[in-house]
């Protein structure tokens, strides 16, 4: 084989391994982690909250790998994962078991050295959980998706207790924010791909209840999150400048979840919301954390 063909060869075998470990869903926990660890009375030595960071990264990745190996015949036949690596082809099975064993086994003696068994205990419970417990259970139960909020969750958690090296209410309140955020995300995500996941064999809440129930559903569960939100201000978690972003951040995203009433194409609604906390998520740990650092640096 050319030179050429064998470097294009081994750059899309590498892309597709980076892939098994779902890079976007990865960055977006590093975000959530490291805002929350911002938010912790102690701190800890950047050396340490980097290796900390890496080991949740590592057990996200692993998480994601293992997921992948699960759903691989499942992802066949839905139009966003039918071109993953595992069912497009392109990687065997066997490859992504490896991964998934690998990062996992690194996770945890990165997250000892650099923190506290304790987030190192958390770390490994979320990995059983969501490989264990939240993938096989897609398949039966629209319950899933608050199982699976518990583990999608737990890296707000395990930021907040590297550095704490506790659970207080501080810690929970992080851990509810990220918990309920995942309900009207992953709602909005079986609204307008509810044909595919009927197809593929995952029974979601547009599907089994009717979309009416699943937009009130969103809506409420929209309400649980700004209401989450707000405890922390209260907690005095956030300050001035995060309770000013979370106010009008929260009102905003209920105006959009809301609209789903009077939407006459529920389908483009859906894929608005889902966009929309996206940018909630993402906005509210940024100033989460440029709020922490405001009150250690002030």
């Amino acid at each position: 084989m050319p030179i050429g063909l064998l470097a294009l060869a081994l750059i899309i075998m590498t892309l597709d391994l980076v892939a098994l470990t779902k890079p976007r869903i990865t960055l977006m926990t590093l975000l959530v982690a490291g805002g929350c660890m911002m938010l912790a009375e102690a701190r800890l030595a950047f050396s340490d909250a980097a290796l900390a960071l890496l080991g949740i990264a590592l057990l996200v990745s692993g998480s994601s790998a293992f997921n992948m190996y699960i759903e691989r015949e499942h992802d066949k036949h839905m139009e966003r994962t039918r071109n993953r690596p595992l069912p497009s082809g392109r990687l065997k099975p066997g490859l992504a078991l490896w991964v998934g064993f690998l990062t996992s086994i690194l996770a945890i003696p990165a997250l000892v050295s650099s923190t506290n068994w304790l987030t190192a205990w958390l770390g490994f419970g979320s990995l059983l959980a969501y490989v264990l417990i939240y993938t096989p259970m897609k398949r039966w139960s629209t319950w899933a998706l608050v199982v699976g909020a518990v583990p999608g969750a737990m890296p707000a958690l395990m930021g907040y207790t590297a550095v704490s090296g506790k659970i207080d209410s501080t810690g929970l309140a992080l851990f509810g924010l990220a918990f309920f955020w995942q309900l009207p995300h992953f709602i909005a995500i079986g609204i307008f791909r509810k044909d595919e996941y009927t197809r593929a064999g995952f029974p979601v809440i547009a599907q089994v209840t009717g979309e009416p129930a699943a937009i009130l559903l969103s809506v409420f569960t929209t309400v649980l999150i700004v209401l989450n939100a707000g405890l922390l201000w209260w907690l005095e978690i956030g300050g001035v400048f995060y309770g000013c972003v979370s106010t009008l951040l929260g009102i905003w995203f209920l105006v959009i979840a809301g609209l789903g009433f009077f939407s006459a194409d529920t389908k483009i609604w859906a894929r608005k919301l889902f966009m929309a906390s996206l940018v909630y998520q993402a906005v509210l740990f940024v100033a989460l954390a440029v709020d922490g650092l405001l009150c250690k640096l002030l």
